[in-house]
C-alpha cells in the first residue's frame, strides 16, 4: 500500500507554490522530504494532509483522499504540525486523550487512559501526565503533540490496512537524544508496518532514517530516492545553493554531511 499524490499544484494569493509536484511513499518506509527554507516542503505536506487548497489528486491506501470522511482520514492517518498552541490550561494527560478518535474510544473504551499513558511513556514522558501544557519547554510540548498522533493511529496496520503518520520537522526543539527517541520510533512504526512521511531539516538524521528521500527545491522535486542516491554532492549543493561534502564514514556506509566543510559559493 502505498500514498500517491499526483501533480499537486498550491497557491498562496496569486503565487503559486508548488508546480505540478508528483510525490510517493510506501508502507514500511520512513519518507523524508528535505530541502532549503521556503522550498515548499511543509507546503505540500499540508497540501498531502488536506490542510491547504490544492490541485492535483492525492490517495492513501489506493482512496481518493478528496472522497473520504473526516472520521475515515482520522483513522487512517494522523498529523504532526510543526507547533501547536492551546488557549485553555489542559493538563498533559487531556491533550494526549485528544487523540482518541471517536470510533477508536467506542469501540476499545479501556483506551481511554491506557494509551496516552503508553504514548507518553514511548517519547520519554513517563509522569508528566499531570502537568499542564503550558508549563512544558518547547522540546516537551512537542512530544506531547507527537505522543497525541500516536494514540490517533495506535496501531500501525488495522484491518489490513496501513495507517501512516505525517511529521512536519518533528525534532526541530529536540536534543540530540530526544531526536534519536523520535526518530527510532517513527521508524519502529514503520518497520511494523506502517507509513510515516517526515519533512527534515538535519540531513544527517535523513540519512540515519529515511528510507527514501524527495528533495524539495522552488516548489518542485528535485530528486527522489534512497539516501545514497539524494545524498550527493553535486544535488545537495545546487538545492542548498552552498558546496556541501557528504561523506561516508565507516562501518556503517551511510551518508553524512559536514556542516564545518560548507561554505557559500
Amino acid at each position: 500500500m502505498s500514498l500517491t499524490a499526483t501533480d499537486i499544484h498550491v497557491k498562496l494569493g496569486r503565487k503559486e507554490i508548488l508546480h505540478g509536484i508528483d510525490f510517493a511513499a510506501r508502507a514500511g518506509e520512513v519518507t523524508a522530504i528535505v530541502g532549503p527554507n521556503g522550498s515548499g516542503k511543509t507546503t505540500l505536506l499540508r497540501a498531502i494532509t488536506g490542510e491547504l487548497a490544492y490541485t492535483g489528486k492525492v490517495q492513501i491506501n489506493g482512496q481518493d483522499c478528496a472522497s473520504m470522511k473526516p472520521h475515515e482520514l482520522a483513522m487512517t492517518r494522523a498529523v504532526l504540525p510543526q507547533a501547536a498552541n492551546l488557549a485553555f490550561p489542559f493538563t498533559v494527560l487531556e491533550v494526549v486523550r485528544l487523540g482518541l478518535t471517536a470510533g477508536l474510544a467506542s469501540s476499545r473504551p479501556d483506551t481511554s487512559d491506557t494509551l496516552p499513558l503508553q504514548a507518553l511513556a514511548r517519547v520519554g514522558l513517563t509522569g508528566f501526565e499531570g502537568r499542564y501544557f503550558h508549563d512544558l519547554s518547547g522540546g516537551e510540548k512537542q512530544r506531547v503533540q507527537l505522543a497525541r498522533v500516536l494514540v490517533q493511529i495506535w496501531e500501525p496496520v488495522l484491518d489490513g490496512q496501513p495507517r501512516w503518520l505525517f511529521l512536519d520537522e518533528p525534532v526541530s526543539a529536540l536534543d540530540i537524544g530526544h531526536q534519536l527517541v523520535v526518530m527510532q520510533l517513527a521508524q519502529d512504526y514503520a518497520r511494523a508496518g506502517g507509513g510515516v512521511v517526515a519533512v527534515m531539516h538535519d540531513l544527517n538524521l535523513t540519512a540515519m532514517f529515511a528510507d527514501q528521500i524527495t528533495l524539495i527545491d522552488a516548489g518542485s522535486v528535485r530528486a527522489h530516492g534512497t539516501p545514497q542516491q539524494v545524498l550527493t554532492n553535486d544535488t545537495l549543493s545546487a538545492a542548498y545553493h552552498c558546496k556541501l561534502q557528504v561523506n561516508t564514514p565507516p562501518p556503517m556506509g551511510g551518508a553524512w554531511i559536514l556542516p564545518q566543510a560548507a561554505h557559500l559559493n
